[in-house]
């Protein structure tokens, strides 16, 4: 037989394995198993095990939360490169590897839906400022009330300095600063 020949049997037989292979990690992903992952240096890496995993993270207060994926695409097949494109660094995107995992983390400025209703007390040149977000948070000053430090009974003062004075919204903070206006 023929070198050639030989070749193309060869040839044959190496695409024939491969093709079962495929066909094989295809059943095993749609019957909701893992795909069995097969490591031939220099031949085909597998890309992602897992699904990846998706997150916004808001750089104010520090929080993640998870998003849903986008439909119609075989994630267990997408590697970096298709991540990237998916989820662009120009739009805030980082891409990190986890355990047979790729998760795309998008970092936005501003405060969580949880932390952007809440407000927290704190000192601002000796006078009582009001700061949106919880103690400890990168929010906005929203105002510099007329309040001094120094005016307030001692346990207000304390709850200040020690950022324990947080409010869940904007009417419990109105209520407080009601209370604490005859201090003027």
């Amino acid at each position: 037989m023929p070198v050639h020949s030989r070749r193309l049997i060869v040839i044959g037989l190496v695409i024939f394995l491969l093709g079962g292979m495929v066909a094989y990690q295809g059943a095993r992903v749609n019957s909701g198993r893992q795909p069995v992952v097969l490591r031939v240096p220099g031949v085909i890496e597998p890309r992602v095990q897992l699904e990846p995993r998706l997150e916004k993270y808001y750089r104010g207060c520090g929080h993640s939360y998870p998003l849903p994926l986008p439909a119609g695409v075989k994630w267990q097949w997408a590697g970096r490169e298709e991540m990237s494109t998916l989820f662009p660094a120009a739009e805030g995107w980082r891409l990190t590897q986890e355990t047979g995992r790729l998760v795309a983390t998008q970092e936005v400025d501003g405060l969580c839906p949880a932390c952007a209703p809440k407000r927290h007390l704190a000192v601002k040149d000796g006078l009582i400022a009001v700061y949106q977000g919880p103690a400890g948070s990168l929010g906005p000053l929203l105002r510099v009330t007329g309040l001094k430090l120094a005016s307030l009974p001692p346990n207000w003062q304390a709850q200040i300095q020690s950022g324990a004075a947080v409010f869940n919204s904007e009417q419990e903070l109105l209520e407080a600063l009601d209370s604490l206006d005859e201090y003027r």
